[in-house]
């Protein structure tokens, strides 16, 4: 039994709505001495907060003096604030004692839960800049933080941050739209895209010099009000079957041990581990498996994940497809379809589904070497020394750009200009709309193989060896890039980062700003006659060893070999989320479906 001191001031306690408070009185009487109550255990085994003017918990009950309240003092004293902690200490251990699992605000040792105690959007804006073991973790801790872990914000975050994720489509399905329709023709991955006020209902919170962007509360969940009371976030039942349990045990959980289980502050520029869909299985209800949930990005996230394992581990359905009369030197495509171009002088759309050819475009007069198309144009380079122009809706040539005196071996545009190299060691930039040559730059002492064209800088590769980057609007050369020891065949670049690959066999990763080589990457047995890199970690090569890699560029290494399909050169290769396409002098193009039995639609 505690008896407070005569010196000492008792507190009468009171606890309306699950809170608590105390009134501190002037010293006791001996009468109100004898009115003080020894502890007694009731009720639950679980802390079940204060009220009716008790003190409550699985091994205690105080019983408050029935004396009335006094004028308080504002300061107490010492000792009173020595009973206070006292009171704390015997209460944490009596909980400690019983062994109670508290689900409320308070929970083992007196200890608060303060995410639960937060309104509903401020918790989110802690747990939104969790990685994706953390919030896997989160999920197991109790059901108010499995609610947290569920929000469709969450994992719309861990969505967007892998920057290979971030597809044109799922940027469309995060509520981006493209600011310019015609983009670059180079690359499609590389299009603007801006955030759309009414994509996903999203609020943007700003917090310092970040911002945080929510998605609606409305994923699938009660409101917060729903869920709160006296405007605390306290816990209620959940969906049971929404996640499994994600623990620490599963084999990969171990290579997160350590820095990546921190809360990450800038995790907007990282890019985490890819953990195995198996970590998240169980969190998408059985019957939404198979098909697509709208903006669902738990759903897509598992939907991805289980799509780069199919990388890994090469499972993936191959197509082979027909119809070009000799070499298919070309190719690109999109979600709809497949265009190549070929020795025999044509140019073929193809369904990316049924592959069938849906349009053959003719005017070249000899070899259709390169291509690129956007949503409005296909652009084309030939042996003839001619660019063309290609209207898509009416499938004739809308301009003929001639200068060039040997052929046309790769082509690059964006919005306003068209950019060209060829066999006679220059680069040409034309105007886009009215095809008026605007200048010629002249460096290079070999054949200018291919060209990339991001913002205002030109990257060029050629057969002299040497990568060079030039300034569109004034013709200047910026920098030279020198590294490979035999000619280059081909050139990637996202503006931050070039990838080339040459006749040494060897590839190499370079830093576009400093100039240094930051990776070289071996393992073909011939030259390397075609890559493609679109930003991320991942690049796809061919080769004359008639083989197709994937690497992972930070890394160095080769994490899928694709050997013994085609039966000659490979000549070009693309790929996007789910398939790689390459085209080869045995006139065949061939493509490897990594998507099987998933549901990429809003993916890829």
């Amino acid at each position: 039994m505690i008896t407070p001191a005569p010196h000492e001031q008792a507190r009468t306690w009171s606890g309306g709505n699950g809170a608590s408070a105390y009134t501190p009185t002037s010293p006791l009487s001996s009468s109100q001495h004898s009115s003080l109550r020894p502890f007694t255990k009731t009720g639950p085994s679980s802390f079940s907060g204060l009220t009716n003017n008790t003190v409550t918990s699985g091994a205690l009950f105080l019983q408050p003096c029935a004396a009335p309240p006094r004028p308080c003092n504002p300061l107490p004293g010492r000792a009173t604030m020595k009973r206070k902690d006292s009171f704390v200490s015997t209460l944490g251990r009596s909980i400690d004692t019983a062994g109670a699992a508290s689900s409320s605000a308070v929970s083992v040792k007196g200890k608060l839960d303060f995410l639960s105690c937060l309104p509903y959007e401020i918790a989110m804006v802690v747990v939104i800049y969790a990685d994706f073991p953390t919030v896997t973790t989160i999920a197991q801790v109790s059901r108010s933080w499995r609610r947290f872990a569920s929000d469709n914000a969450v994992w719309r975050r861990l969505f967007l941050q892998q920057q290979e994720w971030r597809t044109p489509r799922a940027l469309a399905s995060a509520g981006y739209h493209r600011r310019n329709r015609r983009g670059h023709g180079s690359n499609s991955s590389t299009t603007h895209m801006e955030f759309g006020s009414q994509g996903a209902g999203l609020k943007r919170l700003q917090s310092g010099s970040s911002v945080v962007e929510m998605g609606g509360i409305s994923s699938g969940m009660a409101s917060p009000s729903a869920c709160s009371t006296n405007g605390m976030n306290t816990p209620r039942v959940g969906d049971e079957s929404s996640f499994s349990a994600m623990g620490a045990a599963h084999p990969l959980m171990s290579a997160y041990v350590g820095s990546s289980l921190r809360p990450a502050l800038a995790l907007q520029h990282m890019v985490a581990p890819s953990p195995t869909p198996s970590m998240i299985d169980g969190v998408i209800p059985s019957g939404s498996r198979g098909r697509l949930r709208g903006a669902d990005w738990r759903y897509l996230f598992q939907q991805r994940l289980e799509l780069d394992r199919h990388w890994e581990k090469g499972i993936a359905d191959m197509h082979v497809v027909t119809g070009h009369a000799d070499s298919v030197y070309c190719v690109q495509c999109d979600h709809d379809k497949i265009v190549t171009g070929s020795r025999d002088r044509t140019i073929r759309v193809w369904d990316s589904r049924s592959f069938d050819c849906i349009r053959t475009l003719t005017g070249h007069d000899a070899s259709v070497l390169c291509l690129k198309f956007d949503d409005s144009a296909i652009v084309t380079g030939s042996s003839d020394a001619t660019v063309i122009v290609w209207d898509w809706e009416t499938g004739t040539p809308s301009l003929r750009l001639v200068s060039h005196s040997a052929g046309v071996l790769d082509v690059a545009f964006d919005a306003e200009h068209i950019v060209s190299c060829s066999k006679d060691c220059t680069i040409k930039v034309w105007q886009r709309s009215s095809g008026k040559l605007i200048r010629t730059m002249v460096g290079h002492r070999g054949p200018v193989n291919a060209v990339q064209l991001r913002g205002s800088r030109i990257v060029s590769a050629s057969g002299d060896s040497l990568i060079k980057m030039w300034d569109i609007n004034t013709g200047e050369l910026l920098r030279t890039f020198t590294g490979h020891t035999r000619g280059l065949a081909c050139v990637q670049f996202d503006g931050k980062t070039i990838v080339s690959g040459s006749s040494d066999q060897l590839i190499k990763v370079w830093d576009a700003d400093s100039g240094k080589c930051t990776q070289t990457l071996r393992g073909h047995k011939d030259l390397v006659r075609t890559l493609h890199f679109t930003g991320g970690r991942r690049a796809v090569s061919g080769s004359y060893d008639q083989s197709i890699k994937v690497w992972d560029i930070t890394t160095g290494k080769c994490t899928l070999d694709l050997k013994d399909i085609h039966t000659s050169w490979v000549f070009d290769v693309q790929f996007s989320a789910s398939r790689i396409v390459s085209t080869s002098q045995d006139q065949k193009i061939i493509v490897w479906d990594f998507s099987k039995d998933l549901d990429i639609s809003a993916i890829d």
